[in-house]
């Protein structure tokens, strides 16, 4: 039997090129990982969010059922012949980084359409992953102390861990 949270943690690990801890802490308040899974299956017609983790399941088995080919294995699914399942892989990958749910609307124009998105929450918006690669935080919501701005920042490394 497949544990969907596991597999939707190892497939988002080898989207997102985040680590575990980063995407699922072993201490986690947040628990943004269920609110996205949640996300997932929601927007996705027919079971297809639990098909494209059975999926990613199967390639893991394949390969050892271990942790190390995690970004390979999502890269086959992303290289897939599916369009369907491809756009909702870069979905979920949109979801990790912007905390949003992007919807595609195509049309004719030059630029074949134009892309909507929805935040899930306010939750979701300040733990986009997309502040941590911009060594930044949201607007109104920061864990930083006053001033902190007058010191040079952390590495890079130090933003992409789990910050707690």
């Amino acid at each position: 039997m497949i544990d969907y949270m596991e597999y939707f943690i190892r497939l988002s690990v080898g989207l997102t090129g985040f680590t575990r801890d980063a995407i699922a802490p072993r201490i986690d308040q947040i628990d943004i990982k269920t609110v996205y899974l949640q996300v997932f299956r929601d927007n996705l017609a027919n079971g297809m969010a639990d098909q494209i983790i059975a999926k990613y399941y199967g390639l893991n088995e394949a390969e050892g059922g271990q942790d190390k080919n995690q970004e390979a294995i999502a890269g086959a699914l992303l290289d897939g012949t599916d369009p369907d399942e491809v756009l909702a892989l870069r979905q979920l990958i949109y979801l990790w980084y912007m905390g949003a749910w992007p919807t595609v609307l195509y049309d004719q124009s030059p630029t074949r359409g134009q892309t909507f998105s929805a935040v899930v929450s306010a939750t979701s918006y300040t733990q986009g992953l997309v502040w941590r690669v911009m060594q930044s935080h949201p607007m109104g919501s920061s864990n930083y102390t006053y001033g902190y701005w007058a010191s040079p920042p952390p590495p890079l490394q130090a933003y992409l861990e789990n910050p707690a």
